[in-house]
C-alpha cells in the first residue's frame, strides 16, 4: 500500500523536527555550497495582466452582460476540472496567468505543460508563478521552458540551491537554517485565461488531482468564473508576480551536470504522452467545454469579494488577510456554518469564534479527513488533540471514510478529502485554497473568493449533505470512554484506519509539539 508520505509533506515540515534530525548531518554540505541565504533580486521585469477583450474567442462566447456581472459554476468532476482547464488554453489568444503551489511531473502535469508549450507557440503570453517547495530537480527544465519568447516562470521564495536530481537532505538542511524565511510557502491555486475567465479552488495540477492517480485520488472542488471578479483575481495575481518573494526561474543558480534546452524538454514530453494511450483524447484541441456553457447559462452573484493574502508581508510578518476575512463572515453567520476542510487544526481564535457562534444558536458541521484518508499524517495528528474539544463545544463532526461509496469508480485506489469551502446561512459560500489550520492561515499565502449566490450555496450544500451521509463518512460522537465513530460499516470506538501501524505512527506524531506549524 502506497504510503501516506505524500509529497505534500515538505511544505508542512515543522522546524524543530528539522533541526533535530538534520542540522548537523547536512550543514557541511551547505559550507561547501558557499550559500546558506538567498539574496534578494531586484531586477525582474514588472508585467501586468493582458486588457480583457470582448472581441477575443473568450469574450465572444461570454454573454455580453458577463462582462459586468460576475457569474461562477462549479467544476463537478475531476474530468470537468482537466477539460476547462484544458479548453481554456486552447481557447486563449492574449495570456494565461497560473499560480499554483504544485505542478507534478507526471502525466496530467505533462499534458497541461505541453497544451501551454501550445499555446505559447500561437502568439499567446504564458507567467507561470510556482512555489518552490515541489520543483526540487526540475529547475533546469523549468529554465529551458523559459526559453521560449512567449513564456516566463518565475518562483516564490525559492531554496538557495538547486541541483538537477531531488536532493532532499539539501533542502531540509537549509530549512532548518533559513527556516524563518522558507517556513513561508505560496499555497494559492489559480488559473486566469484572457483576463476573462479564471478557474480556483483546491487543486494543484497532478494526476491525483483530476482523478488520474495510479493508487490514489483526491476529492476535491473548483469553480470557474467571469466577469469583474476575474479582474480582481488578475490583480491580485500581478501582487504576486511582481513581489519581493518571487524570482525569475533563470535567476537561480543551477547545478545541474547535464544542461537541457527547450527543444529535448518538447522531445521527452511528447515521448512521455506517447507513452499514456489513455491520454490521447485531451492531445487533440478541446471542443467548447460544456462548464462554459453552464457559466454562460448561470445567474449572476448577487455579490462577490477576491480573498487574498499580501505576499509583501516582511520575511516574519502573518499573512492574515484571509483569517481576518473569514473571521468578519464567520462572526456574521445567524443560523448555519458548513465547513469542508482537509486538514482541521484549529487555532484558539477559530475555537473562540466556534464557541460565539454556538452559544447564539448557530448549527455547525464540519467534514474533514479521517485517519484512514488522511494524506498528511502529521496534520492528522495535531487534529486529534482538538478532536474531543471540537465535539463537546456542539460541533457535528464528520470523517471521510476510505471506503466511501462516492469513491467506487476509484477501485483499489484511496482517496483523500482535499476541498476547501464554507457555507455561511442560506446564499454566502467560500471558495478558496486555505485549510483550516495555523499553517493556511498565519504562515502561507492563499486565495480565495467569497460569492453571494443561493444557487452556487444550494449545489454546495447538496455536496456536503451527500458527502456526509453514512456511506461516505464516519460520525464521530462523544462517549463515556472516550469518541466513537459511526456510519453503514457500523459502528468504532477506535480511529478509522488502514491498521494498528498507522495507529501507533498517528500516535506518535502527537507527541511533538507542533500545533503551530500545521
Amino acid at each position: 500500500m502506497r504510503s501516506r508520505f505524500r509529497p505534500s509533506l515538505m511544505s508542512t515540515l515543522p522546524l524543530m523536527w528539522l533541526r533535530l534530525r538534520t542540522l548537523l548531518l547536512a550543514a557541511p554540505l551547505f559550507a561547501s555550497a558557499g550559500c546558506v541565504y538567498l539574496p534578494r533580486f531586484d531586477h525582474a521585469v514588472v508585467t501586468r495582466a493582458v486588457p480583457p477583450s470582448p472581441q477575443s474567442r473568450l469574450g465572444r462566447l461570454l454573454a455580453p452582460e458577463s462582462h459586468s456581472r460576475s457569474r461562477a459554476s462549479l467544476l463537478d468532476s475531476s474530468e470537468q476540472a482537466l477539460r476547462s482547464r484544458l479548453y481554456l488554453i486552447d481557447a486563449a489568444q492574449a495570456g494565461i496567468d497560473l499560480q499554483y503551489f504544485i505542478v507534478q511531473n507526471d502525466a496530467t502535469g505533462i499534458l497541461f505543460v505541453e497544451r501551454l508549450l501550445r499555446a505559447a507557440d500561437r502568439g499567446v503570453r504564458i507567467r507561470a508563478l510556482l512555489d518552490d517547495i515541489h520543483i526540487n530537480g526540475l529547475v533546469d527544465k523549468l529554465q529551458a521552458l523559459d526559453e521560449h519568447p512567449n513564456v516566463e516562470i518565475r518562483i516564490f521564495n525559492p531554496f538557495s540551491v538547486q541541483f538537477r536530481f531531488p536532493l532532499a537532505v539539501i533542502r531540509f538542511a537549509e530549512m532548518a537554517i533559513d527556516g524563518g524565511r522558507l517556513n513561508h510557502r505560496m499555497h494559492n491555486k489559480l488559473f486566469v485565461a484572457d483576463n476573462q475567465v479564471a478557474i480556483l479552488g483546491g487543486r494543484n495540477i497532478g494526476d491525483e488531482y483530476f482523478g488520474r492517480g495510479d493508487e490514489h485520488n483526491f476529492i476535491d472542488t473548483d469553480v470557474l468564473l467571469s466577469g469583474p471578479i476575474v479582474r480582481e483575481l488578475s490583480a491580485g495575481f500581478d501582487s504576486y508576480w511582481n513581489s519581493q518573494w518571487v524570482y525569475p526561474v533563470t535567476a537561480l543558480a543551477d547545478f545541474s551536470l547535464f544542461p537541457v534546452d527547450l527543444a529535448s524538454v518538447r522531445e521527452r514530453i511528447g515521448k512521455r504522452l506517447d507513452e499514456r494511450s489513455e491520454l490521447s483524447v485531451y492531445r487533440q484541441e478541446i471542443a467548447l467545454d460544456r462548464s462554459i456553457d453552464r457559466l454562460v447559462s448561470a445567474e449572476s452573484t448577487d455579490w462577490s469579494r477576491v480573498v487574498i493574502d499580501d505576499p509583501d508581508v516582511s520575511w516574519f510578518q502573518r499573512p492574515d488577510e484571509i483569517a481576518q476575512d473569514l473571521t468578519d463572515i464567520a462572526l456574521e453567520t445567524e443560523t448555519e456554518l458548513l465547513v469542508v476542510t482537509p486538514y482541521l487544526v484549529p487555532t484558539l481564535k477559530m475555537l473562540e469564534i466556534t464557541e460565539t457562534l454556538i452559544g447564539r444558536g448557530v448549527k455547525i458541521s464540519v467534514l474533514t479527513n479521517s485517519l484512514g484518508t488522511n494524506d498528511v499524517p502529521i496534520a492528522h495528528a495535531m487534529y486529534s488533540h482538538f478532536r474531543q474539544r471540537i465535539i463537546d463545544m456542539g460541533v457535528n463532526l464528520f470523517e471521510m471514510r476510505a471506503d466511501a461509496e462516492i469513491a467506487r469508480d476509484d477501485g483499489d485506489r484511496e482517496i483523500s478529502l482535499h476541498s476547501k469551502y464554507m457555507i455561511f446561512d442560506d446564499n454566502l459560500v467560500f471558495i478558496g485554497s486555505p485549510n483550516l489550520d495555523a499553517r493556511s492561515l498565519h504562515l502561507n499565502t492563499e486565495l480565495g473568493v467569497v460569492l453571494r449566490s443561493r444557487s452556487i450555496a444550494d449545489k454546495l450544500r447538496a455536496t456536503f449533505h451527500d458527502l456526509t451521509r453514512p456511506e461516505n463518512s464516519w460520525r464521530v460522537h462523544s462517549a463515556p470512554n472516550g469518541l466513537t465513530w459511526e456510519s453503514t460499516a457500523g459502528t468504532l470506538d477506535e480511529e478509522p484506519a488502514e491498521g494498528t501501524w498507522q495507529r501507533i505512527r498517528n500516535w506518535f506524531f502527537s507527541l511533538l509539539p507542533l500545533h503551530g506549524q500545521m
